[in-house]
């Protein structure tokens, strides 16, 4: 039997039979161009695809988000000590919590994001493709992309409220701690607090502040995928579709999804990390009445609270997930985004 390798498949051959076996690789000739991957298969390989890469970023950026939070629950009326500034609040966690107190929640954060950026990274195309109608993806109007953005976001985090609930909770709960206010953590883990949650509130507890985190969701995507989808469309022309280009897209996306996300985002947190009071009542009964009060009792520029470490969040988010998203689309023949 002799056996070679033409540059693209073994080839065995013998006097008796002659047999070409494709390699694991697919080859350059038929791998499938960004976007066009259908099928259940293509949808399995994207969706991990995502969720690598959203775990990366998330894991990244975290220490970020949880200052974030931190700095968007000090105006709660409950809320008594110092209020911080974004270097002050990471000092304050450092010195009574210690390095692992900015990673509180990590859990339930890296879990929220393989159903969530998985659904809305991939169901984007297809949802983009629904409000195209007859049209080329490549020639989407801004709408479409808009519409496909804000739904793609919302129904994924729909499906993912209940451990973005958990990470809230989990990221407050330190702060609550230092001031006294809890003996100690209320959760000691995401399956820990799944069960107490279930237990004292039932089903309807995972999805307190859902409305919220949902409108955020939308308002994000609305900024990040729109954004990403149009910058990239224009920077390819002069780059290529390379990770330059991939770079600049989500510096650009990073900066509109926190413009578009941070009141939405001030009343997720605080809805969904908000206590009873001694009345028996909540500060907040919903979106709106979150929004007004921050206004009359804060001023409206408190609305963007954490816009500042949301933005530097958001930010490295997108360049970690994206660069890392499109070479892994490339790397495994799907390529890139579009």
């Amino acid at each position: 039997i002799l056996v070679s390798w033409n540059g693209d498949h073994w080839i065995f051959k013998s006097s008796s039979f002659h047999l070409d076996l494709l390699s694991f690789t697919m080859p350059a000739a038929q791998a499938m161009p960004g976007g066009d991957a259908t099928g259940p298969l293509a949808i399995l390989q994207k969706f991990c695809l995502t969720g690598a890469s959203s775990m990366m970023a998330e894991g990244f950026t975290f220490p970020i988000d949880i200052t974030k939070t931190r700095l968007q629950l000090q105006g709660q009326p409950d809320f008594t000590g110092t209020k911080f500034s974004f270097f002050g609040m990471i000092g304050n966690i450092l010195k009574t919590e210690g390095v692992v107190g900015l990673y509180a929640g990590v859990t339930p954060a890296v879990a929220r994001h393989i159903p969530y950026t998985g659904f809305r990274a991939i169901g984007y195309e297809y949802i983009r493709a629904f409000f195209c109608g007859d049209k080329p993806k490549d020639q989407a109007p801004l709408l479409a992309k808009m519409a496909a953005g804000m739904s793609a976001g919302a129904i994924g985090q729909a499906i993912a409220v209940p451990c973005d609930l958990i990470k809230v909770r989990m990221q407050g709960d330190g702060r609550l701690v230092a001031a006294g206010k809890l003996d100690k953590p209320r959760y000691v883990g995401l399956f820990d607090a799944f069960a107490k949650i279930k237990a004292s509130e039932g089903i309807a507890g995972f999805y307190a502040g859902c409305a919220p985190a949902i409108q955020r969701a939308a308002l994000v995507n609305l900024g990040e995928l729109t954004t990403y989808d149009t910058a990239k469309k224009n920077i390819v022309t002069y780059t290529g579709d390379n990770l330059l280009c991939h770079l600049c897209s989500a510096i650009c996306s990073g900066f509109v999804a926190s413009l578009c996300s941070t009141p939405a985002d001030v009343a997720k947190s605080r809805i969904m990390a908000q206590a009873k009071l001694p009345d028996g009542t909540y500060p907040y009964s919903g979106t709106l009445d979150c929004w007004r009060k921050v206004v009359t009792n804060e001023g409206p520029l408190a609305l963007y609270k954490g816009f500042v470490p949301g933005w530097l969040r958001l930010g490295p988010w997108q360049l970690v997930f994206w660069c890392s998203y499109e070479q892994l689309r490339i790397l495994t023949g799907i390529g890139g985004f579009k």
